[in-house]
């Protein structure tokens, strides 16, 4: 018997975060696999492997953010038929997403591979020490990894409805222990440098979607998968780009913006790289670790919405961003006052790293907060089924404004201090406006409803198949 997550009944403080705290750890040890690689490669290959590792982060996360946006189109409209009670539909979301995703993520590495040069080469990356060159070789390998971690995160978007996020949590556990252990093996003792790293990374990557997968080929009932039954369908497929196209557009606009900010941080030099790349880790565990709750958000709120209770829904907003703005500010203050301490794991021996290291942390650790409620707001307004208003959003407010600013102010004054100022400003802009996107997509979906009173908080409990020992 399993412990799943009834997402539609009882209470949900304790609820969100039991859901949540899984997740957390998950995305948290996914970031890991590239804080790994920093981390050895900083320690026994020196500045140049950390600069070369660095730059590639961002244009990675543009590739892979695009398709990887959707899982989000499998949680929502996997969660919206489990709501409504429609098995069937569920059963055909599930086989279509875990056909799709190899696929889907084969497009990816192919053309990874092609564009990471000359990519790379667009953006500033330094030739000089063969940055540039270990830069690429990097990126290239780390893109055969590809389907398998697109194919992991649609199998974790079909337990997340279930209502199990432990086992996906294990699973990367796991292969991140694997991640870590030949990260020393290739790098530490065979001196491999970025190819060991990122080779070590694929290799985790691998075993952490067999893991998932056989996961879901020996479970019985509504949320399994197997080869003799099949049930692709197209028009589920349509569903789940309709919402997990926005979604990945949103993801990939993030990292878009970054690209260009990195191309103003790499020419400063290979200094200035090492010091932007460690506080840049550290901001994504940080993002990884708010934005948790946009996945709880949009799986709670998409299965009451498929049930049509609206309440329940508003319920789960807020305190989602009431957890995501605590816990957000606890985190962003203590990095702030442990700069050194941080800078330390990823910089040796380098104080003019450091320093730049610490220009860029001040201007984003002590308000990071504002980056978590701007990453959450987007999944209560995809949970209510409209998923192209908070990526018009972020492709204006982040993306825009950032590479405006990048081409614009930043020449002007020409310091980093700058640069980084247009964080805290395109999160201050774009959270405002996805809150009134937000209330726009609670009154439509109210009217769509039919809503004139919210039903009960408690309703009859809705069995999952199969029987489950729900909380």
């Amino acid at each position: 018997m399993t412990q799943k997550i009834d997402m539609l009944n009882g209470g949900l403080f304790k609820k969100i975060v039991l859901f949540t705290i899984p997740i957390m750890l998950q995305g948290l040890l996914q970031s890991l696999y590239n804080s790994a690689d920093l981390v050895v490669v900083g320690q026994f290959s020196g500045d140049i492997a950390l600069s070369a590792v660095g730059a590639t982060s961002s244009i990675f996360n543009v590739l892979v953010g695009l398709f990887m946006g959707f899982s989000a189109g499998v949680d929502v409209t996997s969660s919206h038929a489990f709501g409504k009670g429609d098995y069937k539909a569920v059963k055909r979301i599930i086989d279509t997403a875990v056909i799709t995703a190899p696929f889907l993520g084969l497009i990816v590495t192919i053309f990874g591979a092609i564009v990471a040069g000359p990519v790379l080469a667009i953006m500033d990356t330094p030739v000089e020490d063969g940055v540039l060159a270990q830069a690429t070789t990097y990126l290239q390998i780390l893109m055969i990894g590809v389907p398998f971690t697109m194919l992991f995160n649609f199998c974790a978007a079909v337990l997340r409805t279930s209502g199990e996020t432990n086992k996906p949590f294990i699973y990367l556990a796991t292969s991140g222990l694997i991640n870590v252990l030949l990260n020393l093996l290739f790098c530490g003792a065979f001196s491999m440098g970025v190819v060991g790293v990122a080779v070590a990374t694929v290799i985790s990557q691998v075993i952490s979607a067999i893991m998932i997968l056989i996961n879901l080929l020996v479970n019985k009932g509504l949320f399994s998968f197997s080869f003799k039954s099949i049930e692709f369908s197209w028009k589920s497929l349509g569903k789940i780009t309709a919402i997990g196209l926005p979604s990945g557009l949103q993801s990939s606009v993030f990292s878009l913006s970054n690209v260009f900010l990195q191309t103003g941080v790499n020419s400063f030099g290979k200094d200035a790289i090492a010091g932007s790349t460690a506080v840049s880790t550290v901001e994504g565990l940080m993002w990884v670790t708010l934005t948790s709750f946009l996945n709880a958000t949009t799986t709670f709120v998409s299965q009451n919405i498929g049930a049509g209770n609206l309440k329940r829904a508003r319920k789960v907003v807020r305190y989602t961003l009431l957890m995501t703005a605590i816990l957000g500010l606890v985190l962003g203050l203590s990095a702030f006052f442990a700069k050194e301490l941080i800078l330390a794991i990823f910089i040796k021996d380098n104080p003019v790293a450091v320093q730049y290291g610490i220009e860029r942390l001040t201007f984003t650790f002590p308000i990071y907060f504002l980056a978590g409620i701007m990453g959450v707001l987007p999944g209560a307004i995809r949970g209510l089924g409209y998923s192209v208003s908070p990526t018009i959003i972020s492709l204006v407010g982040v993306c825009g404004m950032r590479i405006l600013w990048v081409y614009t102010v930043f020449p002007i004054f020409n310091n980093l201090a700058m640069l980084y100022l247009i964080h805290p400003i395109t999160w201050v802009l774009s959270s405002t406006a996805l809150f009134i996107n937000y209330f726009i997509a609670l009154h439509l979906r109210k009217k769509k409803m039919g809503e004139s009173k919210p039903k009960e908080e408690e309703t009859t409990e809705q069995e999952f198949p199969p029987r489950a020992a729900k909380i």
